[in-house]
């Protein structure tokens, strides 16, 4: 089974539901859970958290809007699951079932050599020291293991602090590009993106890390 059927099957719109399937993470009493993304089985707890996450990490993402429990369910159901390049795990204590944050994949290649990481968030209030560094590295370990994906890279907005957690995770900055801000009818910025989109958009002042998953560097 390739890596897009795998996807699909873990958020529960593939062939075969493998959606109960987790990744404990080594020394913790938590565990990496695929989430569902079939119309019927989203969890609301899982809304809920995504959808407030968004909301208060708003600095951290390429585009700008509020999110309401509506609109992440719909994006659930129409854009993540039939992406079979994407995935997202839910961070959760395996005895209580208490959300702990979510980390993603997702643009990966058709030939299965090269993914990404993406959306690496946590939600508790409380901090357990390490633990989403120690989930990230179970995740790329899966990749690079089970799935045998031999390139893991990012992409994270170089003024967002997380940059040095991903160097402490073993991601190294390999370039920096220049970011356009899209602007919508309002004239408010709406996006920022890689390209500009005709007139309505100008050179922003942020730019745009890629950064590689390379341990021995």
């Amino acid at each position: 089974m390739n890596y897009q059927d795998l996807f699909q099957c873990l958020k529960g719109v593939g062939l075969f539901d493998l959606s109960s399937f987790v990744l404990p993470v080594p020394g913790t009493g938590y565990g990496l859970y695929p989430i569902n993304c079939r119309a019927e089985n989203i969890d609301a707890d899982i809304v809920t958290m995504l959808t407030e996450a968004r909301n208060s990490n708003l600095d951290s993402f390429l585009t700008f809007f509020t999110a309401t429990p509506e609109r992440t369910k719909k994006w659930l159901a129409e854009q993540v699951a039939p992406d079979s390049t994407r995935i997202l795990f839910a961070v959760k204590d395996i005895q209580s079932n208490d959300l702990y944050g979510y980390m993603g994949l997702a643009y990966g290649d058709s030939d299965g050599s090269r993914i990404e990481g993406d959306a690496i968030v946590r939600y508790a209030e409380k901090t357990e020291p390490g633990l989403m560094r120690l989930a990230f590295l179970r995740l790329v370990e899966w990749v690079r293991f089970s799935l045998r994906i031999g390139e893991i890279w990012l992409r994270v907005l170089s003024d967002n602090p997380a940059i040095s957690f991903y160097q402490r995770c073993g991601f190294v900055s390999v370039s920096e590009v220049p970011l356009y801000e899209l602007k919508g009818s309002t004239g408010d910025i709406e996006a920022l993106a890689e390209s500009p989109d005709g007139d309505s958009s100008s050179v922003s002042s942020r730019t745009l890390a890629y950064m590689r998953y390379s341990p021995t560097e």
